[in-house]
């Protein structure tokens, strides 16, 4: 729990008692004025609770407090004030700038008690977040490694959202929480799909007009899918967007556009080195598929596709498998049945299985030129 907090106050008499009275229970920063306190935010470790005085010459305390939510918007607001401001305290309570108010005088008793209770939303706060961003992700991973293991995704997700990430930070655009849930459970959709259209997923041109019809169905069918998680609804309509012919055949303007854009176009320089394409007929079909780019967009996908390293094929022990290591053909079980897709990094639990597997003794990785096995696999 973090029991960091700022108190604010151009009384610096009345800020040395807060400071002394507070550190037996708060690791306590002082600033006394506006200007200081932004600039200590900005430069400090987060804060849970900054209390700020209303009444401060130059910059007034719920001026203080927008531009401190700015900078740490997690961080829990209390206000000092007098009785003159009221209203005001209580209108910034109402709009939610402010978790509570304190009227001047006030006993530190009542202090301690807003701190450690604004500590406490505070920790509600940092916890519903690293539940979205940490243990919904792990979730999401887990929920797309048991689709891979169903059906080959004929793509490798960690690449679309490295190349998603580079390719917008390349063109001045913002990557946010979506583009690494959209680059993951876009393929969720495959499994549903039926032999015919997974057979034409893998082997026809992208540019044919059936291959563009797979790969709509795809995003169709993962939109439905998602649609039914809660919160994920800004999911479903990237994936919606990249089946739009607007996002292949038309420059994108809008800041949704371009990500839904970058995504597919990861999407498909993925699926092209899958199947081992050269770089020169790679290109070819993006730009034929992508007729009318962004230059920015364009040139990440020449450079990216002249750049696909190349590798040797080595048979590795089971025992010398690590984590990372690409998958050079087929990995199958003695009956016949396909465990492991030629293309696909090894996970954890594909590791432990091979190593695991009675009869199975080395295994085809691809080794990237001038690297070991173990740089390989980073």
């Amino acid at each position: 729990m973090n029991n960091r907090i700022l108190l604010v106050d151009d009384d610096y008499s009345l800020l040395n008692t807060l400071k002394r009275n507070l550190s037996f229970d708060f690791e306590v920063s002082t600033c006394e004025s506006g200007p200081e306190a932004l600039a200590c935010i900005r430069s400090s470790e987060p804060f849970s609770v900054i209390m700020v005085d209303m009444r401060m010459p130059g910059m007034e305390g719920i001026e203080v407090i927008q531009k401190a939510r700015e900078i740490s918007p997690n961080s829990v607001y209390i206000m000092l004030t007098g009785n003159q401001d009221l209203t005001t305290a209580m209108e910034a309570v109402n709009d939610g700038q402010v978790f509570r108010f304190l009227n001047k005088p006030c006993q530190m008793s009542d202090i301690k008690a807003a701190i450690n209770a604004g500590i406490k939303q505070h920790d509600l706060i940092t916890s519903k977040e690293e539940l979205l961003k940490k243990t919904f992700s792990g979730a999401i991973s887990v929920l797309v490694e048991i689709i891979e293991y169903v059906d080959d995704p004929l793509v490798d997700t960690d690449d679309i959202l490295q190349s998603a990430k580079e390719m917008l930070a390349d063109s001045g655009e913002d990557s946010d929480w979506r583009v690494p849930l959209t680059s993951r459970l876009m393929v969720a959709g495959i499994p549903l799909l039926n032999t015919d259209q997974r057979e034409t997923l893998a082997k026809a041109s992208i540019t044919s007009d059936d291959h563009r019809k797979i790969v709509k169905e795809v995003f169709s069918i993962s939109s439905q899918l998602i649609k039914q998680i809660p919160r994920l609804e800004p999911i479903s309509e990237l994936l919606d967007r990249m089946g739009s012919a607007d996002i292949t055949t038309e420059q994108c303007t809008t800041a949704d556009d371009k990500i839904a854009q970058s995504i597919l176009l990861s999407y498909y320089q993925s699926m092209l080195k899958r199947r081992g394409e050269t770089a020169d007929i790679a290109l070819s079909e993006i730009e034929d598929r992508f007729p009318d780019l962004d230059q920015n967009f364009s040139e990440h996908v020449r450079q990216a596709t002249d750049a696909q390293p190349k590798s040797t094929i080595e048979s590795i022990p089971t025992s010398e498998l690590l984590t990372g290591m690409m998958v050079a053909e087929d990995v199958r079980m003695p009956n016949g049945l396909l465990l492991i897709a030629s293309g696909r990094k090894l996970s954890p639990p594909m590791v432990t299985r091979l190593r695991n597997l009675i009869g199975l003794e080395t295994v085809a990785v691809e080794i990237p030129s001038k690297q070991s096995p173990e740089l390989a696999a980073t």
